[in-house]
C-alpha cells in the first residue's frame, strides 16, 4: 500500500463510490456520507499488487469496480490463486481486525477502483460514530464468519482430510 497512491477525492465522492456497491445496502445515504470520511479511494492498473503476503498492513478494501485475485504461496514457493473477488466484495479484513501480516497476495486482475479503511480510521469512527462503527464491524465479522464456514467445508472435502 505504501507504493499505491490514493485518489484525491472528497468525502462525498468517496461516499458515492461506496454507494455504488451492494455492501452499502445496509446503510442509509446519510450513513454512507459519514462513511466517506473514514475511507480512502484508490485506482490501480491491471497487474498492480495491492499487498504482498507477509506484509504488515492494517486496512480492508472494498472493491467498487474491477477484480482482485487473492493468492497464497505454496510450500514449493509457487503462487496458488485462491479466489477472484469483484465489485462489492471486500479483502484484507483479517489484518484490519488483528493487525497481523497479510496471509495472501492481492493483485488487480483489471483496472480496479476500491476504497479502504485503516485500523486507525475505524478507531476514530468508533469514537466519533460508535453506532456506525459497530455496524461496520458487525458486517466485517459476519463476512469473516461466512468465509471461515466456506473454508471449513472445503477442508472437509480436501484429499487426505479424513482423520
Amino acid at each position: 500500500m505504501d507504493k499505491l497512491k490514493p485518489v484525491n477525492y472528497s468525502n462525498l465522492a468517496v461516499a458515492e463510490l461506496i454507494d455504488q456497491t451492494t455492501w452499502a445496502n445496509d446503510f442509509t445515504w446519510e450513513e454512507i456520507k459519514t462513511l466517506g470520511a473514514y475511507f480512502t479511494a484508490y485506482e490501480v492498473d491491471k497487474g498492480t499488487v495491492i499487498f504482498y503476503e507477509g506484509a504488515r498492513a492494517d486496512y480492508m478494501g472494498l472493491i467498487v469496480k474491477g477484480r482482485v485475485r487473492i493468492s497464497k504461496t505454496g510450500a514449493d514457493h509457487s503462487v496458488i490463486p485462491l479466489v477472484v473477488l469483484s465489485e462489492s466484495q471486500t479483502f484484507g479484513e483479517q489484518s484490519l481486525i488483528d493487525g497481523e501480516p497479510r496471509s495472501g497476495l492481492a493483485e488487480a486482475m483489471e483496472p480496479t477502483t476500491f476504497v479502504i479503511t485503516k485500523r486507525h480510521q475505524l478507531f476514530t469512527m468508533a469514537k466519533e460514530e460508535p453506532d456506525l462503527a459497530f455496524r461496520v464491524l458487525w458486517k466485517v465479522s459476519h463476512l469473516l464468519s461466512q468465509r471461515l464456514r466456506h473454508t471449513s467445508f472445503k477442508l472437509v472435502d480436501a484429499p487426505g482430510s479424513k482423520i
